[in-house]
């Protein structure tokens, strides 16, 4: 890898993903969207752990049938 990929690598990855998942640590910050969207996304979290705690082998039945749609979704 040439020096100046790396350099254009790293420039778009702090300007796309470091940006995205910036935190609020003072008053005027402002919070980026992977931050935003994890609290929308945790609360999913917690409802699988809540499944698993409940029945485990409906919890992994229904994580592979996520995750075949999920790749249906991506292949089909």
């Amino acid at each position: 890898m040439s020096n100046l990929l790396a350099k254009a690598f790293n420039r778009a990855f702090s300007r796309l993903v470091m940006a995205a998942s910036a935190t609020k640590n003072l008053d005027g910050d402002r919070v980026g969207g992977l931050n935003r969207a994890f609290q929308y996304l945790y609360q999913i979290r917690l409802l699988g752990k809540r499944i698993k705690n409940y029945n485990k082998t409906f919890y992994c039945i229904l994580k592979w049938i996520l995750f075949l749609s999920l790749l249906y979704a991506i292949v089909g």
